[in-house]
């Protein structure tokens, strides 16, 4: 039975400690919501196809399994029942307000694609000519989940990286329930991820040099930063300030910050550029060709986008990208290392290896590394 035909109207308990909280739709239509480029195109990593239209991912203490039905996008949510919103949202209308407004959040809705597209289609023609679908939404995602996962985006695909966050969640987050047999946790917080083995215990996990990051982007957040509302500070800062911010924190580059930026901080008009980006632009935009993505072309290539898909040129970034990942997996031309990749620059993985080994050495190199 599809999760979404449970009943709404009333709490119940589906499994263990697991609530039923509430169902409902969302008017929206499908050339305002492509749901499966948009959920599996690269941009959050905690969502799964389970049967064939229906998805079923985490966004904060809720799993949410979501189907888009005749212009309807149908919603299931479940918690835990020991999730505390259930003393303050009892009444089944303020359940449907307050998830209603998670997935309003969440999708964006208040922007309006289809007039998005119009202006794109005058500047490009491979959106006038529907090479480019129409459909595919930024998410607004946590900045702390968005940041780890990017982390772990370097040199890395979309199935490994899944897979990643999944472990993550499982050592360190609250479990949520088990639905369908499959058990969900909550994204870990900063004081659960502040533990002195982070770093060890990633490793081995297989997380490779990324757990370094990862535990350091931790300490700086924690004790550095320290500063619950730093991410919310970011978002009232001009691109180029919460930038700088940002690259502050080791294993952070241009790309990972930009995808912070555009994913999390509600910077529309950032393009972050990664191996994907640049093939599109060489191959249909007549960028110079280079075999590797450096600083220079890099910020070439996300001005260039920047100026050709404004306004909100993040979002037409995103529909490309989603695009060339689904195209590519169709041709199945390298699926498992290049189709899928949501890697950083190579240029970007360089310098952040370089950065591991002068922060040990002094102060005054790392910010020399930093100025450079």
């Amino acid at each position: 039975m599809s999760s979404l035909t449970l009943s709404s109207s009333l709490t119940s308990i589906v499994s263990d400690n697991l609530i039923h909280y509430c169902s409902g739709s969302i008017p929206i239509s499908f050339t305002e919501l492509n749901l499966k480029q948009t959920l599996l195109g690269g941009q959050s990593f905690r969502w799964i196809e389970q049967i064939s239209n229906e998805f079923i991912g985490v966004l904060g203490s809720y799993i949410i399994c979501l189907q888009h039905i005749n212009e309807n996008l149908h919603y299931t949510f479940y918690t835990n029942i020991s999730n505390k919103n259930l003393l303050n949202l009892s009444n089944e209308n303020n359940r449907q307000n307050e998830t209603s407004l998670i997935l309003h959040n969440y999708f964006q809705l208040s922007i309006k694609l289809h007039d998005l597209f119009q202006i794109w289609c005058k500047s490009d023609e491979r959106f006038q000519n529907h090479l480019i679908p129409i459909g595919i939404r930024v998410l607004a995602q946590d900045p702390l989940e968005n940041l780890i996962s990017f982390i772990c985006s370097s040199n890395n695909n979309v199935q490994r990286i899944t897979k990643m966050i999944k472990l993550l969640c499982i050592e360190y987050g609250k479990e949520i329930g088990t639905l369908n047999g499959i058990t969900y946790h909550e994204f870990p917080t900063i004081d659960e991820l502040d533990k002195p083995n982070l770093e060890k215990h990633l490793r081995e996990l297989n997380f490779g040099y990324r757990a370094r990051y990862i535990q350091e982007t931790i300490k700086y957040l924690q004790y550095t930063i320290n500063d619950l509302s730093f991410f919310d500070r970011l978002k009232s800062l001009s691109i180029k300030e919460a930038r700088i911010e940002l690259l502050k924190i080791m294993g952070v580059g241009r790309k990972v910050a930009d995808c912070v930026l555009l994913m999390s901080l509600g910077k529309q008009d950032v393009v972050p550029v990664d191996t994907h980006i640049h093939s599109i632009a060489v191959t249909y935009y007549g960028r110079r060709k280079n075999l590797q993505l450096t600083t220079s072309n890099y910020d070439e290539i996300s001005s260039f986008f920047e100026q050709l898909w404004k306004p909100f040129a993040g979002w037409a970034q995103a529909a490309a990208f989603s695009n060339e990942l689904r195209s590519t997996s169709n041709n199945k031309i390298n699926i498992k290392s290049r189709s899928l990749k949501r890697s950083i620059s190579s240029y970007e993985t360089n310098n952040q290896h370089q950065l591991v080994k002068c922060r040990k050495k002094s102060l005054s190199i790392q910010q020399e590394i930093k100025e450079s």
